[in-house]
């Protein structure tokens, strides 16, 4: 094996939280060596399906937003996957492992945790405060949203006052207006999306063309991910991003991380020396990456690879004897509630949901869920959905639980680490703020003028918020990383991703991630000065 020449920080991860650390690190600091490795390679946005006739069906197979699904398709050439042992999980995987990472194929909702999130021991009792405030993170919540690129409308009541966003808010469409008269008429508190999508043109990017399917990528550039936000910046500056290298190991000797292995596309083994390694490889990822390197877990109390939290959803579709637009605009950004954000332990639950308006799925995905799923009767119900519906999305809060976990076995998979599995049940807790999130959803929707309603409880390709399994606090018992995403264990490793939530609050985590990603590397920053 061959060894390359030592660098200061070798990055692992190119979505959200390693492309918001790169730039800041480099930025803050000049000078320093920092490679990023990434499994995958940059995507050239003229291939994704958006711009061919069979979009909808690749949605399904090679453009799944499931792992699994793409290998069993035969592969996508623009995401190196892995696969997950998902049959123990509600609730299936969803990533892309390519530069940018998952931000290729998100929905672009860019809301914040809500103070309360940061201390739910201390007002409810349950799950663990985090060791940061609301407060602290702000500054780098608005730093985060400047370089995305966010719609938005400033003044929102369910959170503290903020700066405007860059961009007015996506348009609400008929759907989404005559959602807003509902929850009006009911006194129920909702408000615009956050959204890093552009709704005007500048120089880098052109403005939403409400094409509508985001979650195969956008070939417009309208909708943000970190290859044309942070990417371009961190690169000027200096910053190396080794694309189809697969890190196998993170090496460590004397509690200190010494270096990466990793292997190049040719399929060469490399030994990089590094001072400091940082991993942003999601909450499946990252974890899988630690437990092979020998880092935990010490027994089945450990917190690392556990507490995994996925936002459990349910989907409350109402059906509209009128034309609506549902299919028109940003797949996941129209208007949200908090209504029901806040614990009121009258429900029977504690903690909370966010009630989201969503676009229509595709016409093609409308149909494979009709029963019987041809003749003239399936014919008369999709024509009933499509453009005649309107759907709620439920997102509760997750509550960290040791049993929730990723695990490694000691099978080796083909991209050398180990095989990786996760089990991940939700708790009675979760099911009864699910059941109250729908009845509300069904009360919306009927005030709307729904004639008929259909709920979808715990679909299972939901899964796209990997969270907590590398938790940070103040205690090496009880969490994995330092306040700074630094390991208890080993403290020049740092996490940057989603596994360092304590908690998952109910909302999407993206825009935290990033913010959490800049604020750790400024202090790591300070190391080297």
């Amino acid at each position: 094996m061959q060894t390359k020449k030592a660098i200061d920080v070798a990055i692992i991860g190119s979505g959200m939280g390693g492309a918001a650390f790169a730039w800041q690190l480099l930025r803050k600091t000049a000078g320093l060596k920092i490679i990023c490795f990434e499994r995958g390679g940059w995507v050239d946005p003229s291939q994704f399906p958006t711009t061919d006739f069979d979009w909808q069906s690749s949605a399904l197979a090679a453009w799944s937003a499931n792992p699994n699904t793409r290998l069993a398709s035969g592969g996508n050439v623009y995401s190196a996957d892995y696969a997950v042992e998902d049959k123990g999980s509600q609730l299936k995987p969803l990533m892309w492992n390519a530069v940018g990472g998952s931000t290729i194929n998100w929905s672009a909702h860019f809301p914040r945790l809500h103070p309360s999130d940061f201390m739910v021991r201390s007002l409810d009792g349950v799950g663990v405060d985090w060791p940061i405030t609301y407060e602290e993170l702000e500054p780098w919540y608005e730093s985060n949203n400047r370089m995305m690129g966010v719609a938005g409308l400033a003044g929102d009541p369910a959170y503290p006052p903020g700066l405007m966003p860059e961009f007015p808010p996506v348009a609400l469409g008929s759907m989404g207006v005559r959602a807003a008269q509902a929850f009006e008429a009911l006194g129920w508190h909702h408000w615009p999306v956050s959204a890093a999508v552009l709704t005007r043109s500048r120089e880098d990017r052109q403005a939403c063309n409400h094409c509508g399917p985001c979650s195969q990528g956008c070939s417009t550039r309208a909708k943000a991910s970190t290859d044309i936000t942070y990417w371009p910046h961190a690169i000027e500056l200096g910053v190396e991003l080794r694309t189809h290298s697969v890190v196998t190991q993170i090496e460590t000797a004397a509690g200190r991380a010494t270096g990466v292995v990793y292997r190049d596309k040719k399929g060469c083994e490399y030994r990089q020396p590094a001072d400091v390694v940082v991993l942003a490889g999601n909450g499946i990822g990252t974890a899988r990456l630690l437990l092979g390197s020998g880092i935990g877990p010490n027994s089945n109390q450990d917190p690392l690879g556990a507490n995994l939290m996925m936002h459990p959803v349910a989907y409350v579709r109402g059906f509209f004897r009128e034309a609506l637009d549902g299919p028109v605009g940003p797949v996941g950004c129209c208007l949200y509630s908090h209504e029901f954000y806040e614990t009121d332990k009258a429900r029977g639950f504690v903690r909370g949901l966010q009630l989201q308006i969503t676009r229509e799925n595709s016409l093609l995905l409308q149909a494979l869920r009709t029963v019987p799923a041809w003749g003239k009767e399936a014919q008369i119900m999709v024509s009933e959905e499509f453009r005649h519906s309107m759907v709620v999305m439920v997102m509760t809060e997750d509550l960290p639980e040791l049993h929730n976990r990723v695990s490694i076995s000691r099978d080796v998979a083909c991209d050398g680490l180990p095989e990786v599995s996760i089990d991940y049940r939700p708790a009675a807790n979760t099911d009864a703020m699910l059941l109250f999130g729908m009845d509300r959803a069904e009360e919306l929707l009927r005030k709307a003028g729904a004639y008929r309603i259909v709920r979808q409880p715990y679909p299972p390709m939901t899964g796209w918020h990997l969270l907590g399994t590398a938790a940070m606090g103040t205690d090496p018992e009880t969490s994995v990383v330092d306040p700074l995403g630094r390991c208890h264990r080993i403290p020049n490793i740092v996490v940057c991703d989603g596994s360092v939530f304590p908690t998952a609050g109910a909302v999407n985590p993206a825009s935290t991630i990033g913010a959490l990603a800049l604020r750790f590397a400024d202090r790591l920053a300070r190391d080297f000065q």
